[in-house]
């Protein structure tokens, strides 16, 4: 029997919705009435639908479905193996063997079959060190490894094998709220050993997602290769620090490793408020409570209001996205609370730049004083490939707020902060322009990805004629 046989557990087995119509095949002389139904997941060698009604083990039943992408319909004849209640006589699992197939054969199916197994695609991802899986439609799946955009040697993605790959991991709920709002973050991980931060979100109508790689161990500031200057903001008491940078920076990342810091130092309640969650914190010296958005609780302002009365030292905030949560988190920086957060700008200035226009002109003045004095420091970070090719290293610029930052930012002229990090080396200042420098200069990183971010190309010129002559 092909169900209990080897080759049916080696088999590649997709989680899935789709829809099937069947009959139990009692009496050929009687009318076909076919009942409609989905399947829960299915291999080459057979299938488990959900149905309401019983169908005894051993009975055979003819099926009818189509698979995403093979564009044709399938007719099997099946054997139940397996019978299991789901509802109190109204619903049933039931494992069907195929014993008979027409329209398409076992490769077939098996090949398609490979294409749609999502898990199958994550482990590639995985083996692959990519930091990220696309699925969009017109494209086979394509990975980034180190930076760069790798398709895999597989078909292109319709709209009905989309749909079909990220819905098989989405439960019920998630996908109601997918359906209403048009875009979902979740969390999800195959095995303890990979987790993935999960975007799904339409495209011209077509469901798409991308998948990005957690590490499933914290590494510390040191292991991550990120300044001193980090563990320095990390051992405040108070105030506010934000990590800043384009998206896949390592902002989460670099946020995880100073609450791992702080949790292994401090006697501290520290609460996460992130969407979705992405790294995981046990309790070391400190109280970790890690809320969800959408799943824990509303939205981050609404956490965040609520988290002032749960006895916080600290709190992370995975992201400012607006001016309530901005407003709230600069209030609990003032009233006594490490409040540790990220923010979407590729330098500290324009962080400054982009937190205070996110509120009304009228507003600007008085945020401007909150933040002089609330404000701990800025590190924008951004994720350079090695020369090697084998790995990707961190470049950062870091602003400590300084009385003269301070005179600064209370009067709202910015741009003056630029020569305030180039001459604030003995407070652990640094441009992005010195780290990338550094670290073409220790040949970590080639000229070229130097010139992406450094100005002072003669200095780079320089060093670069110095090496060949020497």
């Amino acid at each position: 029997m092909l169900w209990e046989g080897p080759e049916n557990r080696r088999s590649t087995r997709i989680r899935s919705k789709i829809f099937v119509r069947y009959h139990r095949l009692i009496d050929s002389s009687m009318p076909l009435e076919y009942r409609k139904s989905f399947i829960r997941n299915i291999n080459a060698f057979g299938l488990l639908l959900e149905a309401d009604e019983v169908l005894p083990i051993g009975s055979e039943i003819k099926l009818l479905f189509t698979l995403p992408g093979l564009g044709k319909e399938i007719m099997a004849i099946g054997r139940v193996v397996h019978l299991e209640e789901l509802d109190f006589n109204t619903r049933y699992q039931v494992g069907v063997a195929f014993q008979k197939l027409e329209g398409v054969d076992q490769e077939e199916i098996k090949k398609r079959i490979e294409m749609m197994d999502i898990l199958h695609l994550l482990h590639l991802a995985h083996e692959n060190k990519a930091s990220d899986l696309h699925l969009t439609y017109g494209r086979p799946p394509i990975l980034r490894v180190f930076g760069r955009l790798q398709p895999l040697d597989m078909e292109e993605l319709g709209s009905e094998e989309l749909q079909t790959l990220i819905y098989s991991i989405l439960t019920e709920e998630q996908i109601r709220r997918f359906e209403k709002w048009k875009e979902l973050d979740f969390a999800f991980s195959p095995n303890p050993h990979i987790r993935f931060r999960v975007n799904v979100h339409l495209q011209r109508g077509n469901v798409e997602a991308v998948f990005r790689t957690i590490r499933p161990d914290i590494r510390s500031i040191a292991e991550l290769g990120l300044p001193s200057v980090v563990a320095d903001l990390a051992e405040k008491r108070k105030g506010i620090v934000i990590i800043a940078g384009p998206t896949g920076s390592g902002k989460t990342t670099t946020l995880a490793a100073m609450v791992d810091k702080i949790n292994r130092e401090r006697e501290a309640v520290i609460i996460c408020l992130e969407n979705p969650i992405e790294c995981l914190h046990t309790n070391i010296k400190s109280i970790v409570k890690q809320r969800e958005i959408g799943t824990d609780t509303i939205s981050f302002s609404t956490a965040l209001r609520y988290a002032l009365r749960q006895d916080p030292d600290v709190i992370l905030i995975g992201e400012l996205q607006d001016a309530e949560s901005a407003s709230v988190a600069i209030t609990a920086a003032e009233t006594g609370h490490l409040v540790l957060t990220s923010m979407h700008a590729p330098d500290c200035v324009q962080v400054l730049d982009r937190l205070i226009g996110m509120f009304p002109s009228h507003q600007r003045n008085q945020i401007s004083m909150q933040l002089s004095n609330c404000l701990l420091g800025i590190v924008a970070q951004a994720l350079l490939p090695r020369k090697s090719g084998e790995d990707r290293v961190v470049a950062t610029e870091a602003l400590i707020v300084t009385e003269a930052a301070r005179s600064i930012i209370r009067e709202n002229n910015t741009v003056q902060l630029r020569s305030i990090i180039e001459t604030g080396g003995r407070y652990k200042m640094h441009t992005m322009q010195d780290s990338v420098r550094k670290l073409y200069n220790r040949g970590i990183i080639s000229l070229e990805v130097a010139k992406e971010f450094c100005t002072d190309l003669d200095m780079l010129a320089e060093y670069a004629t110095d090496k060949v002559n020497h």
